[in-house]
């Protein structure tokens, strides 16, 4: 499984979504991303970005499966 890290704003603290990979999932009651001079920002207050990994080794999103676990099958 690869390392899944949350995308939480350091001014309101608020989950955007999760980052598994390179591939960025928006949090059902998130707001998009604001892109302010290239850096992208909390959707909730504009505020900066930072990322937290994951404790879980749980799939977070139905469907999700590993490049490894592809070429096994």
């Amino acid at each position: 499984m690869s390392i899944v890290y949350s995308v939480l704003c350091m001014l309101c603290g608020r989950l955007s979504g999760h980052l598994r990979g390179a591939k960025f999932v928006r949090a059902g009651n998130a707001p998009p991303l604001v892109n302010r001079g290239g850096r992208y920002r909390c959707g909730f207050c504009g505020g900066n970005l930072y990322l937290e990994p994951e404790d879980t080794m749980t799939r977070l999103y139905p469907g999700d499966v590993d490049e490894a676990e592809r070429q096994a099958s």
